[in-house]
Order: structure tokens, then C-alpha cells, then sequence
């Protein structure tokens, strides 16, 4: 009898193998116009497929219309990447999940297995493709003034993928920075962002249902939390960078925190609390089954919920509905995961480029776990041992903290049940 690969492992495999492509192609002569060297192709290629926006290069005078192609088709990819690998999952599993799989599935796709996947695969290509198009002719419009023919219609169809996917890689040159008073085009990238942030689940629940009783408790969460951080992080950038910024552009920021990472600021000026608010902005993240990255949204909800319940002492219900122990223990475990995976890699920079400020490594290290791509302009200065270290941190935070652990689980096609029961012990916690 044939043994099953586990599924973790495919998907470990899975962006792995798209990564070694798009390196390759990135190394092809006619990619660039002078060359690029291994590892900076490998960075931009594990930025790409992971929907990151961090690079050692700036995209515009390196590569070549070729090359630009490789890293948009690389983003589109990365940004549906989840879903046919899923999809994979579901055919390698016969159909069938046991408590392991369906966890799998719940983080790939976001289904506890009662979903149509075929349906859902189609739905969230369509809904993709309908919402890059929107971009890009709005784009169209918000860019007219600064280019023409054939580079506009490129730029603002790369500029629509990449906002989508939450990429935040850019074809300007400058970056944003010399757009910060085109209204037209960050509130379109803004919004790009936002929706791409909200999840597959909840775009198509919100189409179906069109009623807010009618919502899953899921699509209430997101629903409820997106707007409370966009708000929140929007003034407390105002306030923090007080003169220095306009409410547009703290409304803009505080989206692009949620894991795409366009900016029209130069962070390295920013103060050293308006970092710290970007931080905890990108560790939180988007939704789930979106194209952006983080601990999830959700994620930090249910733990935020479960930390006040147990201060109440009661249990923990959201929309008259009591989530899980099993829900709370995952979601307090991926945000512990999460913290210990930014410290140690922050850790290990700050060790190969000692010369670089804690503040701007930090920063650095949670844009690449979080999958975001926001900088304080150090990436082109980190060493060759820094950038691999952050291109693992970037696949890290695109295949999920919990996929990574889980890839060394012997029995993960079986129940997590166990005949033997233990007598408990009382521990002294605090």
C-alpha cells in the first residue's frame, strides 16, 4: 500500500517549487538589463510568490519587460497560490479529511470541509480577476497625467495585480512617494487592498447572503474587526506623526499595514512610535483566505475574546455563538508562534548586520513575516546572510507558522484521539 505524502509537506514543497522557477527566470539573461545577482533573485522571487514587497532591487531599471512579466505572473500565483494547492490537499486526501487534514484545509482554504472547492476554486478566480480589473482601469485614469501609451496600461495592470495580491511591489521607480497627493489613485489601491485583505470566504458570503443576519459568525468577525484597525491605526498614525502626514495618507498607511506594503512616507524619518504602530498592525494582518498575511485578523479577535472571557470568568461568545476551546488554544498558539518566530529572526539580523538599527530591523522582520513589504529602506543594505534569513521568513509567513511545525507530524492523517488518559497536574501559573 502506497503511503500518503502529507499534506504539509505539499504545500512546503509546493511554494518551494514555484520559488526555484521564478528564480530561475529572474537569472535569465533577457530578464534584466544588466544582470541580477542569486541571491537577490531568489529575495525577489520569495517576495513575489509569498505576496511580500520587499526587494534588494528597484524593479523598474533592472528588469525587463520579461522580467517584469515573471514577477507580476509570480504575484498572481503567490495570491492564489493557497487555494490550488488546497486544492491539491483535497485530491491527495481522496476526498476524505480527518481532524489533521481538515485543520490543513481550514488554514489553506478556510473550509472545515463542508465547502464546494471546484465552486469556491472558480469563485475566487472570477472575483479576482473582476477586482484587477476594476484596478487597473482606474488606474488608467489616476496615472494618464504621468504616463502614456504602452508604459500606462502596463504599469496600471501591474499596479492593480500587485494591490491585490497585497504584493506592494511597484514599477515608479521612486515608489509612491511622489504620488502622495493623488487622491484617485491610493483611495483605488487602498480599496484594492482592503477587499484583497478581507478573505475569498467573506467576499463570496457578502455577495450570497446580502444581509447582516445572515452572515457567518466568520464573515461578522472580519467584518467588524477590519474596520476598528484601519480606523484605529489611521489616527494613531495622524497623531503620532502629527504635521508630518494628512489624514489621506494615515488612512493609506494604515491600510497598506494589513500586509501590502505601497508607501508614500520614508519610514527611516518616521518616529519611533509610529514603527511600532506599523508593527502591530502588520503582525495582526488581514483576513483569512485573502491574499494577505499576518497572524490573521480573526486570529487576534478570537484571542483578544478568550483573554476577556477568561477575565469575566465566563465563556467566550461572539454573535451569540461560543467559540471553542479547541479555536482558542490555535489561535493563542499561532500568536505565540508568531512572536517567538519575529524575535528569533530579528535576533539573528541584528547578529549578521550589527552596523543596522534595532528599530529598522524589527520593522523589517515582521514586513516579512507578516508578508507586507514596508521598509525603513535598510533591505538593500543587508548582507547576503540577512537576505536569506528574510526570504525564509517570507515563505514562513506564506505557508503559515503553524504549516511549518505541523510538516514534522508523523501521524497527521489519523485522530488527534487518544485511549490513555492521565491523572491532571496542578501547576502554579503567574
Amino acid at each position: 500500500m502506497r503511503k500518503k505524502l502529507s499534506p504539509y509537506l505539499v504545500i512546503l514543497l509546493g511554494f518551494l517549487g514555484v520559488i526555484a522557477v521564478g528564480t530561475c527566470l529572474l537569472l535569465l539573461p533577457f530578464s534584466t538589463y544588466h544582470g541580477i545577482s542569486f541571491v537577490d533573485a531568489l529575495f525577489l522571487s520569495a517576495s513575489s510568490v509569498c505576496i511580500t514587497g520587499l526587494s534588494t532591487v528597484e524593479l523598474s531599471s533592472t528588469f525587463t519587460g520579461f522580467g517584469q512579466a515573471v514577477i507580476c505572473l509570480l504575484v498572481q500565483v503567490g495570491g492564489l497560490g493557497f487555494v490550488t494547492i488546497g486544492m491539491t490537499v483535497i485530491a491527495l486526501l481522496g476526498g476524505k479529511a480527518g481532524l489533521s487534514g481538515k485543520r490543513l484545509v481550514s488554514e489553506a482554504i478556510g473550509s472545515s470541509g463542508k465547502l464546494d472547492y471546484k465552486r469556491f476554486l472558480f469563485r475566487a478566480v472570477l472575483i479576482t480577476l473582476v477586482m484587477e480589473a476594476f484596478g487597473f482601469f482606474v488606474n488608467l485614469i489616476a496615472l494618464r497625467e504621468s504616463y502614456t501609451g504602452g508604459k500606462l496600461v502596463w504599469i496600471s495592470l501591474f499596479h492593480a495585480v500587485s494591490a491585490f495580491n497585497n504584493a506592494g511591489l511597484d514599477l515608479f521607480g521612486e515608489g509612491m512617494a511622489p504620488f502622495s497627493g493623488n487622491v484617485l489613485l491610493l483611495l483605488n489601491t487602498a480599496f484594492l487592498t482592503i477587499v484583497g485583505g478581507l478573505g475569498f470566504l467573506v467576499i463570496i458570503d457578502v455577495l450570497g447572503a446580502r444581509r447582516w443576519r445572515k452572515f457567518s459568525v466568520h464573515t461578522k468577525v472580519v467584518l467588524v474587526i477590519t474596520p476598528v484597525l484601519l480606523l484605529s491605526g489611521t489616527f494613531l498614525l495622524w497623531f503620532s506623526e502629527w504635521g508630518k502626514i494628512d489624514f489621506l495618507n494615515a488612512f493609506f498607511m494604515s491600510s497598506m499595514a494589513r500586509t501590502c506594503g505601497f508607501s508614500t512616507q520614508d519610514l527611516s524619518q518616521w518616529n519611533g512610535a509610529s514603527l511600532c504602530i506599523l508593527d502591530v498592525l502588520m503582525f495582526i494582518g488581514a483576513g483569512p483566505v485573502s491574499t494577505g498575511g499576518g497572524i490573521k485578523c480573526t486570529t487576534f479577535f478570537v484571542f483578544l475574546a478568550g483573554l476577556l472571557a477568561l477575565l469575566r470568568g465566563k465563556p467566550t461568545v461572539v454573535f451569540h455563538r461560543e467559540i471553542s476551546r479547541e479555536t482558542l488554544t490555535y489561535a493563542m498558539f499561532v500568536t505565540v508562534v508568531g512572536i517567538i518566530y519575529a524575535f528569533l529572526i530579528m535576533t539573528l539580523i541584528s547578529v549578521c548586520d550589527p552596523q543596522l538599527s534595532l528599530t529598522f530591523i524589527f520593522t523589517e522582520t515582521v514586513s516579512a513575516l507578516a508578508n507586507v513589504g514596508l521598509s525603513a529602506g535598510i533591505t538593500p543594505q543587508l548582507s547576503v546572510m540577512s537576505k536569506l534569513i528574510l526570504a525564509a521568513a517570507m515563505y514562513l509567513g506564506r505557508i503559515g507558522y503553524m504549516t511549518a511545525l505541523f510538516v514534522f507530524k508523523r501521524r497527521w492523517n489519523r485522530s488527534n484521539g487518544d485511549s490513555v488518559r492521565y491523572v491532571q497536574a496542578d501547576i502554579v501559573i503567574g
